[in-house]
């Protein structure tokens, strides 16, 4: 904040300095207050996905919290906690969005100096030939997996000859008409 006539003006580019400088010095006290074991650890636990969501998922409807209007508080609270960035979240599902949002990627990278997603491998390296090879790896894969089952081929069935009763012609038959049934089916 700058004076002048004994009024306090908002001085962006201060307070910009200041915020920098306090985010520099959260990272700073945090590489030096860890040794190097301790920094391998903290590095390996965030980069193994895996092992992150298991251990967030642990405690899953053992705690009820009620959040309030915020989603994280600074420092360490009962939640999940994240020691990059010196947060702590009442929701796990909260917790995850932060480990995959573009701020905690940010701060890895400024605390190991090297990013948290690596993309090792560029596309334009990769030979033809390589290319041509897994591309017919992959289509002989997915034939054998969704190939139709052989179909059964029936045998084709012979006409049944219907054997008819022989027809009596009882008296009983002829009056009530029993007889003619079977010439209307012809």
């Amino acid at each position: 904040m700058s004076e002048s006539y004994g009024r306090r003006t908002w001085d962006r580019e201060e307070y910009a300095k200041l915020a920098q400088e306090g985010q520099k010095s959260y990272q700073e006290s945090l590489r030096s207050s860890l040794t190097d074991e301790q920094l391998r650890v903290l590095k390996a636990k965030y980069t193994d996905h895996r092992s992150l969501m298991e251990s967030s998922m642990k405690g899953l409807n053992q705690k009820v919290l009620a959040t309030g209007v915020s989603s994280y508080k600074r420092g360490r609270q009962f939640g999940f906690y994240c020691e990059l960035c010196n947060l702590t979240f009442k929701d796990n599902l909260q917790y995850i969005d932060h480990l995959n949002h573009k701020t905690h990627q940010i701060k890895f990278e400024a605390i190991f100096d090297e990013p948290l997603v690596l993309d090792v491998r560029d596309n334009d390296d990769i030979g033809a030939q390589e290319l041509e090879e897994q591309y017919r790896a992959l289509v002989k894969q997915f034939v054998k997996e969704n190939r139709s089952r052989p179909v059964k081929e029936s045998k084709p069935r012979g006409k049944r000859t219907q054997q008819r009763p022989e027809q009596s012609s009882s008296l009983i038959a002829q009056t009530m008409g029993f007889g003619s049934f079977a010439n209307v089916k012809k």
